[in-house]
């Protein structure tokens, strides 16, 4: 007789929405932070000494992670009066996404713009 263990990481087991909403938003900033970054070495080499002056785009930025965690709580709110099995996955999907987008964040801010 043959056992078969079945692979069941922790992440699979959120639904597709979750994932839309964990992962959609620090695709987006992480994209964005490419293109920035790449736009200013085209322009100004890696001197990176007046990236803070760049303006609204950390701002920019800024403004799409207010909108990841108003609609990961926005989706968190929904679907908590369910009870689904998978509430637990789900919200460490949410909270996984948030870490993601706040350590590029941290990332620009800290390393970026605080190079001088």
């Amino acid at each position: 007789m043959q056992t078969h263990h079945a692979f069941h990481p922790e992440l699979r087991h959120a639904t597709v929405p979750t994932y839309v909403v964990s992962y959609l938003f620090p695709v987006l900033i992480v994209i964005y932070e490419i293109y920035r970054v790449g736009y200013w070495i085209s322009q100004f080499g890696m001197n990176f000494a007046e990236f803070n002056q760049t303006g609204y785009e950390y701002v920019l930025m800024l403004a799409v992670f207010a909108v990841q965690v108003v609609v990961g709580v926005l989706f968190i709110a929904i679907v908590l009066p369910t009870r689904h099995p998978d509430l637990e996955h789900r919200l460490t999907n949410i909270a996984l996404g948030l870490f993601c987008s706040a350590v590029v964040l941290g990332y620009d801010y800290f390393a970026l713009q605080g190079a001088l």
